[in-house]
């Protein structure tokens, strides 16, 4: 207590009451959790640095082979002997019981039945030979290709063995001691660590695992803003120029819709409330979600991804983005309701729509463990995809140092994303993605990037001549017409 006692001494020799004041309502705020970003020191998490530290492995196992067929087919090679020597080819005549096989025992390499068989080893019976092909294979064979598991660990090439079902997911996991990845995270254990896992084995995790998704078709599928109950988008009330107008101000300079109304009563005498606005935006946006879809920018090697946030009635919900490290464009957006694995499997996968499976892409992430298992999933469809993470803010390791710049594109971005978005309070969740499709649309193809030269991160033709940014909204619209699925 002798060194709080002066440490409280020394704060009211430096700061004025009011100042201390407002050092006691900032670590209120830690003890209460509501500044996420400050925590207070964890004396257990510093002498046991390893517990709970359930990290996912980046390395993927090793497919088992799938078991193929017979290489050649007996009745043919009968049919062959036949026809060399003019008789059929006779069975085995057994002269021993022990060189018997069992009925239903088939040759591997050619698939004659049991009659053609014999054990070749005598007292052994672990060879089997075939009178048809002239081959000898073993009874209980331990070769990879037929032991009854689907993953082999990276590190020891030991089969997995399926340890949970939780979720939609399978989980594998290495029972090997002899495994170095079992053995090199066994010894960064310290001493008391080393007793307490002994006691709580479940609560260090030591051996490698990997966990298996299923997602359906359905389940990745992109989600889209609703398409309202309207004939036509153009079939409204106001002109095209006005809708245009609604978006110019309502998303591209950021504003609310009250004060877009205000803005375009007063300024345009232009009668409109605030509800038609957000109307007309969510008509807009079923119709650039798909112009966002048909444009973009192509052959991406390298894609960066984080997660903003959106407010939706009180609530922060998660947004994940993906941008295109070279024109930092954005090739992917998905409004979740979480941080899980669907919704970055989602974004991801779409992300990747915008390279080839055959060219080396590079995905760079913070340490969200839902992006090394979205990188898991798809990495059975681009083989040559490449996850990297860039943690924290100072470069700890070679690969937060060589990616980190990157990771700030995505963070300038956020930054970005987040002045446009910090008057919003959405009271449905397609509300919301209708205002991350238009901001998309305006990030894409209408705002200018210092860092391009003032350039559009993708540039199209058809909005070059059109000098107003309303003029743009509306040949976008037009444009996008053409593209909705019937």
């Amino acid at each position: 207590m002798r060194k709080i006692e002066r440490f409280v001494i020394w704060i009211c020799s430096k700061f004025t009451r009011s100042e201390i004041e407002e050092i006691i309502k900032g670590l209120q705020d830690v003890l209460a959790n509501r500044n996420p970003e400050v925590k207070p020191r964890d004396d257990f998490k510093e002498k046991y640095p390893n517990w709970r530290n359930f990290y996912v492995s980046p390395e993927v196992p090793i497919p088992a082979k799938e078991e193929s067929g017979p290489k050649l087919n007996w009745k043919e090679l009968l049919k062959q002997y036949e026809k060399e020597h003019g008789e059929s080819l006779k069975p085995v005549n057994h002269k021993d019981n022990k060189t018997i096989v069992p009925e239903g025992t088939i040759c591997r390499i050619c698939g004659a039945p049991s009659i053609y068989l014999y054990f070749n080893d005598g007292k052994k019976r672990s060879q089997i030979y075939c009178k048809v092909c002239f081959s000898l294979s073993p009874v209980h064979p331990r070769d990879r290709e037929t032991l009854k598991t689907r993953y082999f660990c990276p590190f020891c090439e030991h089969a997995l063995f399926l340890w949970k079902k939780k979720d939609g997911a399978l989980t594998y996991k290495c029972d090997n001691d002899k495994c170095p990845h079992y053995l090199e995270n066994r010894a960064k254990l310290n001493l008391r660590e080393r007793i307490l896992a002994k006691i709580k084995p479940s609560q260090f995790k030591l051996r490698y695992q990997f966990k298996e998704y299923h997602f359906t078709n359905e389940q990745l599928m992109l989600p889209s803003p609703e398409r309202k109950n309207i004939p036509f988008l153009f079939n409204i009330r106001n002109t095209l120029n006005t809708l245009c107008l609604a978006l110019t101000f309502r998303i591209s300079c950021g504003l609310s819709s009250r004060k877009t109304s205000f803005v375009l009563g007063n300024v345009f005498s232009i009668p409109i409330s605030h509800q038609t606005i957000e109307n007309y935006c969510e008509y807009a946006s079923y119709y650039c979600h798909y112009f966002n879809l048909a444009h973009k920018e192509e052959n991406v090697k390298t894609h960066t991804g984080d997660e903003a946030f959106i407010k939706i009635i009180g609530k922060n919900f998660p947004v994940f983005f993906f941008l295109s490290g070279n024109r930092r464009s954005i090739t992917s957006y998905v409004v979740a309701s979480d941080k899980g694995v669907l919704p970055a499997t989602i974004s991801m996968k779409e992300a990747l729509r915008t390279s080839s499976p055959l060219d080396e892409t590079i995905c760079v992430t913070d340490g969200n463990p839902s992006y090394v298992c979205a990188y898991q999933f798809l990495k059975k469809d681009y083989p040559l995809l490449i996850h990297k993470k860039v943690i924290g803010l100072q470069n700890l390791d070679s690969e937060s140092e060589e990616f980190r710049s990157f990771k700030e594109i995505v963070e300038r971005f956020i930054r970005t994303y987040g002045s446009y978005t910090r008057r919003n309070d959405f009271k449905s969740y397609n509300g919301a993605l209708s205002f991350v499709s238009l901001f998309s649309t305006h990030y894409n193809f209408l705002r200018p990037h210092q860092t391009l030269n003032y350039e559009v991160p993708i540039p199209l033709k058809e909005l070059e001549d059109i000098p107003t940014i309303q003029g743009k909204w509306a040949k976008i619209l037009q444009v996008s017409s053409n593209l909705i699925p019937a």
